[in-house]
């Protein structure tokens, strides 16, 4: 019957009728309405959290009877207007249906509030006055500046009266709040304003917690820009806090403030657990089934172990467990475990959470992702598991578990403290669980496993506080008065801390005896001083002159736990305890104390032994000889305490400078801050990274120290020199990213060569043998290829190769392999988990081995050797070469046949072979200094790094300093930027909110010679940093200020954002935090100013005539110094004409050229006279035979050209047998080689003429000392003999006597006589190019302002009037030019100017025309040559 099978129980419990659910209940009577199973059930799917079923209201005729042997089972009500769960405040609904579960569970709370509490948060009442002035203090105030005064548009602000970074400004709230935002104002009409603060929180007023990042770094927000104006700050995370503290980290002029708080009221329902009690729910009847769920709570203890939370599931050993240990959070999840795979994830969040303050602790998970915050701090990691879904059907337990044998917990004691809010949220059962407020109000499934919980009043008053004190400065102690003469000191407390040195306790045990001459004139007594040395305890005692140190065996007692220290010296007995581990010493003394005793320092008690800081961290439960010393005995900085007093009265305690009832530390290695595995060592103020052993540098482990690939090693790291066939080398694929270092075997050969191969072993290189009895589809042979790297570098690797090839093998007797195209029977696998159907040497998708692409298959009929079933041994081998597909993950064969068959097959799988690196293959070109390429800002949240290659001929002489790389951020005018700023100079400049700083690096080269160079910048808690080519400068940051920078436009390369200041030039391999920007793909898409590869304007060689390329990548231009050229591209040769009486002297400068055996002469000329010498080189040293070293080319009778020198062994003469002489260019070069032996005679594109010197030791090959350089005669010529025409592109080695000649100031060793010389072309046209396309720049976003229009009134006369005169005008115009036109026309008739040589117009054939002609055309303009 429906009413025996389908029954169902609704407990429900309001605000209005709590009290009559409970008194149902004690009734325990039952009355059950029967619902309608259609109307009641729904379907859950796995990703999909359904609406609920309708609800009904119960009303106050429903009764409810419980049987103690049975757990009812509650159904829902029906209620035709909802569709929504009911949540209604302080209470809980709980539907259970035999079909499917419903739990609805509120504390006011819906499911949005778990995620925004306070979704549209009032002000508190700063501004209104709702808050009393009594609950405004600050640090320090000037008169008509107090605290209060610091309320949102008020008339004064807060000013304090110190202008540091130490004021401060709190707020009492009255009670806690959801905190979501705050608004800062300067003071009016003073230009007083803060531009940056940050915020702290309390509960208490004394243990502050500043607000943070995810990644607990300080965030420091930004303030005011006038002091006038509000700014609204929102705190992406809300805190629950009463006190509200502003600290002004910048300000403008002075530091004053108006601030206003946002938020809502917090309810919190707190419990105390003592260690004993154990809460629960139980899940067993209403199992959670979540592929996500969350669990939050909040706490506050002052013990650093215990179990806060745990549950479990049967199917698959799920559970979730949270435990505290050793002052952290320790989060296990298992999603369910498998043999061989173990499904179990261990999370680690925050530190020194033993501190007696409320910390917030949320538990996100979806499907393996995995989130736990703690308080701002968030930690993410993955779920080892191979499910999704966390099962449990067991009870929930908070505050501790009955059995700490129960898989995951590692700690023994359960919680002992303070739990509030406790809440999981199941979507399975679209419920959200209360767990201590539903045992509160005694709900079903909710209970107590032991133990009672107390009261959260408890949380609230000092009953469990352990009064600590934090010692902030080195300089702050506490100063104490007891009764002198105490023949024993028993000192007892706990302490914590970072620092590894400080003095804990010191008293002196004596009167000063005599001063110690010569030491400062400090006094000697006996003392007692109990100190940390390098983390480890100690104490020292002198008594009578005889000093003892006691050292305890413990170490590392600065790890930031909690110790328990105890001190214990009497005339008899010398102890040090350490966390109840004793060192115990005999004495025997006469102690007598004095009564002063000081904590921390010791203070003004000097002692020549007492060179040594104060302890820096937290003490409490400080007890001496008994009696605790609790904050109510302090009186601050008292030094007497009645008038006449010499010192204070016995039991007086005096504070100077120490924070009372708190332990404020702030642990900076927490998360850790150093990245690869770097270890954190901190301070009280710093931390530090020990990067040993991790491959890593820098300050926070960022930086990789080994290559990129084995090419990188190559370019940045072999030496020119080098060889090295093949070595072992540690590469990291990706630097900085995630990818861990690996060892790879890379073949280099020498630096020059192309070789440059990458391999990857694994531990399967030998054949392997497949025995009989694997045959498909019984069974099949598998193997897995284990590779010795890591499969993500692996696949990395192959990523950023060119090509990559394995090679396979399989060697068969009667095995079949592919059996195409039938099912084959043996595979390969590669990293896409597919069957690949090709062997080595063929191709995907053919189903063949090598053999079957070439026809040289065993049976020609098949594909693969082995496919033949010969019974004789076949072998298929060859390379696979499609990197998409490889490595070689698997193979797997199949036709062995049965056990004991004689079938067989063997198989290898080579090594990965890769070659090249895709990085440095990513190259673009800037052309154009206002061409810009942009990828996704740059993030630096813990570290970020950029790095890239570039090469340019930038002249920043002439177009100032180039961008290489800007970002920046609009909203907090965050920048980084990476510029050329001159020749030898880098800077790279950056501005986290606190104004822009600059690295620079200054080089002893320069950086524009076009070679590459490699910059890598980096940002990270600690520094900022830039190396360029192994040269290295950085900034440090101020760790209390940092924040992350916030950059919000694109990552700009090429100019700045504004295409500005631009560089030109090459640039590859761009990574940014270890990522490959892929700035090729971009300029492949064709874009303004920019094209894929590193191709300059010299690649065409636009230089002529030996000229020597400049690139300047946007432009280029040409060196001719060392040619007998000049122009833009080296084109205008460089002559003159000379008459028969004109001799040009070039006297070749004392330090010249001293003596030669290899020389390049050039001559071009144009001649009718078959006479002159073109170029003499005499020496003027004589040799001893009175004879002297020369050199003649000159024209022979013939119209030839004559070569005749002596060098000192004989003379040599050469006469070319081509008439030279008429009137055209010919250019003869004499070149001499080979140390004088071999000379080389060109004319024209005439056969050059060759010969040989036969050289001994007796033959001089040397031109000595040539001295003088005659051109067209020398000083014997007679004047009518000269050489008459046009000589050019004259050239002795390396010295071109006309380039000097006509330089705008002339060089004083060249001459000439007989007429004046100008520069002349000799007919030859320079070369010209045409112009390069123009490219327009694309459309930027600038927008044309729109004027307005100005109206007038239309004149239509004057309009009329104007068109027709214009008309008119325009008819009389062209009338004019017609007439002009035809009168020169007739003027013109029957006359015309010709343009041939002067005296060529009355000849009467062509060949006349040349031989009388003059080709100079005086009348002609040369043509000119036009650079842009």
């Amino acid at each position: 019957m429906a009413d025996q099978t389908e029954k169902n129980l609704l407990l429900s419990s309001t605000t209005s009728a709590a009290q009559t659910v409970e008194e149902v209940a004690h009734k325990a009577k039952l009355s059950v309405q029967s619902a309608s199973p259609r109307s009641d059930q729904f379907e859950l799917s796995e990703n999909v959290i359904p609406d609920p079923p309708p609800i009904r209201s119960p009303s106050r005729g429903d009764q409810f009877e419980f049987n103690q042997n049975v757990t009812p089972r509650p159904t829902p009500f029906i209620n035709n207007d909802m569709r929504t769960p009911i949540i209604v405040t302080v209470n809980i609904i709980i539907i259970v249906s035999n079909y499917k579960t419903v739990v609805f569970l509120t504390n006011g709370l819906t499911s949005a509030d778990l995620y925004s509490p306070c979704k549209k948060p009032p002000a508190l009442g700063v501004e209104s006055s709702k808050i009393p002035n009594t609950a405004f203090f600050a640090s320090s105030f000037v008169q008509g500046r107090e605290p209060y005064t610091a309320r949102l548009n008020a008339r004064y602000a807060w000013r304090p009266a110190y202008m540091d970074a130490d004021q401060y400004l709190y707020i009492d709230l009255g009670s806690r709040y959801y905190v979501t935002g705050v608004s800062t104002q300067g003071r009016r009409a003073a230009k007083e304003y803060v531009t940056i603060y940050n915020i702290m929180y309390s509960d208490n007023g004394h243990n502050w917690f500043y607000y943070t990042n995810e990644d607990k770094i300080i965030v420091n927000f930004v303030g005011n820009k006038n002091d006038n104006g509000i700014v609204r700050n929102n705190l992406s995370d809300p805190v629950i806090t009463r006190y509200i503290r502003f600290n002004p980290r910048q300000w403008n002029n002075f530091i004053s403030m108006r601030v206003e708080v946002y938020g809502c009221p917090f309810t919190s329902s707190s419990f105390n657990f003592d260690g004993h009690t154990i809460a629960y729910y139980d899940a067993t009847f209403i199992p959670l089934h979540n592929k996500q769920d969350e669990l939050r709570l909040r706490f506050k203890t002052n013990y650093p172990n215990g179990v806060l939370f745990y549950a479990k599931g049967t199917q698959n050993n799920d559970y979730l467990n949270v435990e505290l240990r050793n002052g952290s959070i320790f989060v296990g999840v298992d999603l369910g475990s498998m043999p061989g795979r173990p499904g179990s994830t261990i999370i680690q969040a925050g530190s020194v959470l033993d501190d007696y303050q409320w910390h917030d602790l949320a538990i996100i998970r979806y499907m393996k992702n995995i989130s736990v915050k703690i308080d701002q701090s968030v930690i993410q990691e993955e779920s080892q598991s191979a499910f999704t879904g966390l099962d449990l059907d067991g009870k929930l337990y908070v505050g501790g578990v009955p059995n700490h044998m129960e898989r995951g917990i590692t700690v023994r004691p359960n919680f002992q403290g303070c739990l509030e809010n406790v809440l999981y949220v199941s979507p399975s059962t679209n419920s959200i669980l209360d767990i201590l407020q539903n045992l509160q109000r005694q709900n079903p499934f909710y209970g107590l496993e032991q133990g009672m919980v107390g009261s959260g009043a408890m949380c609230e008053d000092d009953s469990m506080n352990m009064h600590p004190y934090t010692f902030k400065t080195f300089d702050s102690y506490l100063e104490i008065f007891r009764k002198p003469g105490a023949t024993s000191i028993d000192l007892n407390f706990q302490m914590r801390t970072f620092e590894p040195n400080g003095i804990l306790f010191y008293t002196n045990l004596s009167e000063p005896r005599q001063l110690m001459i010569g030491i400062n004139d400090v006094p000697d007594q006996d003392f007692l001083r109990l100190f940390l040395d390098e983390g480890q305890l100690a104490c020292t005692v002198q008594l009578d002159g005889n000093k003892r140190t006691v050292r305890h065996r413990r170490d590392n007692l600065n790890d930031g736990q909690w110790h328990e220290i105890s001190l214990l010296l009497t005339q008899f007995r010398f102890n040090i305890t350490v966390d109840f581990e004793p060192e115990f010493s005999f004495t025997r003394n006469n102690l007598s104390t004095t009564d002063r005793y000081t904590f921390s320092t010791n203070g003004d008690q000097i002692n020549r032994e007492t060179a040594m800081n104060g302890f820096v961290g937290c003490i409490r439960q400080l007890v001496m000889s008994g009696i605790q010393i609790l904050p109510r005995d302090l009186i601050n900085n008292l030094t007497v305490l009645n008038q006449g007093d010499s010192r204070p009265r016995t039991g007086t305690v005096i504070n100077h400078g120490v924070l009372v009832d708190a332990c404020e530390m702030f642990d900076r290695c927490t998360p850790n801050p150093c990245r690869h595995g770097g270890i954190c060592y901190q301070t009280w103020t710093r931390f530090r990274c020990d990067c040993s052993n991790t491959g890593y540098s820098g300050a926070v482990c960022h930086i990789s120290d080994n290559p990129l690939s084995c090419l990188d090693y190559k370019i940045n790291r072999m030496k020119i020199d080098e060889v090295i066939p093949e070595r072992l080398t540690t590469i990291d694929i990706d630097g900085s990213g995630p990818l861990a270092p690996f060892s790879i075997l890379c073949r280099y050969g020498a630096k020059s060569e192309i070789l440059n191969i990458t391999e990857i072993g694994h531990y399967h290189e030998l054949e392997s043998y497949v025995s009989s009895g694997y045959q498909i589809p019984n069974s099949v042979y598998s193997q897995t290829i284990n590779y010795r790297v890591p499969l993500p570098q692996v696949f990395a690797v192959i990523d950023r190769s060119y090509v990559c090839k394995q090679y396979i093998e399989y060697t068969c007797f009667n095995s079949r392999l592919l059996n195409y195209p039938n099912t084959p029977y043996g595979w390969w696998v590669g990293r896409t988990n597919q069957t690949m159907d090709y062997w080595g040497g063929s191709e995907v998708g053919t189903g063949k081995c090598a053999c079957g692409l070439d026809m040289t298959c065993a049976n020609p009929n098949l594909f693969c050797n082995c496919d033949s079933q010969f019974t004789t041994e076949l072998k298929d081998a060859g390379y696979l070469t499609r990197k998409e597909f490889l490595p070689v993950l698997r193979v797997e064969f199949g036709d062995t046949g049965a056990a004991n068959s004689q079938q067989y097959g063997r198989y290898q799988v080579g090594r990965l072979q890769c070659e090249g690196d895709l990085l440095y293959d990513n190259t673009i070109t800037f052309r154009k200094a206002d061409a810009i390429i942009t990828v996704p800002p740059f993030e630096a949240k813990i570290a970020g790094d950029i790095r890239f290659q570039f090469k340019t001929g930038f002249d920043s002489a002439t177009f100032g300093s180039a961008i290489i790389v800007q970002n920046i951020g609009y909203d907090d005018g965050d920048l980084i930027e990476i510029r050329l700023q001159a020749p030898r100079e880098i800077a790279f400049r950056y501005s986290v909110g606190r104004g822009t700083n600059i690295v620079t690096i200054r080089a002893p080269y320069d950086f524009n010679d076009n070679d590459w160079h490699t910059v890598q910048i980096e940002i990270n808690r600690q520094e900022a940093r830039l190396t360029v080519d192994g040269l290295s400068a950085a900034n440090p940051e101020d760790q209390t200020t940092f924040r992350h920078i916030r950059l919000t436009s694109n990552l700009t390369i090429g100019a700045s954002v504004t295409n500005r200041n631009g560089f030109v030039g090459c640039i590859r391999a761009f990574q940014v935090n270890g990522e490959l920007m892929d700035l090729k793909y971009q300029a492949l898409q064709g874009m303004y100013g920019i094209s894929p590869g590193c191709i300059g304007k010299c690649q065409s060689n636009p230089c002529l005539n030996g000229g020597r390329c400049n690139e300047r990548w946007s432009t280029y231009d040409c060196d001719c110094t060392f040619t007998p050229f000049r122009g833009p591209i080296c084109a205008t040769e460089i002559g003159t004409r000379l008459e028969a009486n004109t001799m040009i002297k070039y006297t070749f400068p004392t330090e010249g050229v001293t003596a030669t055996e290899e020389e390049t002469i050039r001559v071009l000329f144009t001649t009718y006279k078959k006479q002159g010498i073109l170029i003499q080189l005499k020496s003027d040293k004589v040799d001893e035979k009175g004879m002297t070293d020369y050199f003649t080319l000159e024209m022979n009778n013939n119209g030839g050209v004559r070569v005749k020198f002596n060098y000192g062994f004989d003379t040599f003469e050469y006469n070319v047998p081509y008439d030279l002489t008429n009137g055209q260019d010919h250019e003869v070069i004499v070149t001499r080689r080979d140390y004088g032996k071999r000379i080389m005679i060109s004319v024209d594109n005439y056969e050059p003429y060759v010969d040989v010197f036969p050289q001994t030791q007796q033959i001089d090959m040397q031109f000595d000392s040539p001295r003088v350089m005659y051109i067209g005669r020398n000083e014997t010529t007679p004047p009518e003999q000269g050489f008459s025409g046009c000589i050019a592109r004259l050239q002795f080695n390396r010295i071109f006597p006309l380039k000097y000649a006509f330089l705008e100031e002339r060089d004083p060793n060249i001459t000439w006589t007989g007429g004046s010389i100008r520069e002349w072309p000799c007919g030859t046209e320079p070369v010209k190019y045409l112009p390069e396309p123009v490219e327009i720049p694309p459309d930027r976003g600038f927008s044309i302002l729109a004027l307005p229009r100005p109206m007038y009134k239309p004149n239509t006369f004057a309009t009329n009037l104007a068109i027709v005169f214009s008309v008119i005008g325009f008819v009389l115009v062209f009338i004019a030019i017609g007439v002009g036109l035809c009168i020169r026309k007739s003027s013109q008739s029957g006359h015309y100017k010709t343009k041939e040589d002067l005296g060529a117009d009355q000849a009467i054939d062509a060949d006349t025309a040349i031989i009388r002609g003059d080709p100079r055309h005086p009348d002609l303009t040369e043509a000119k040559e036009w650079f842009f």
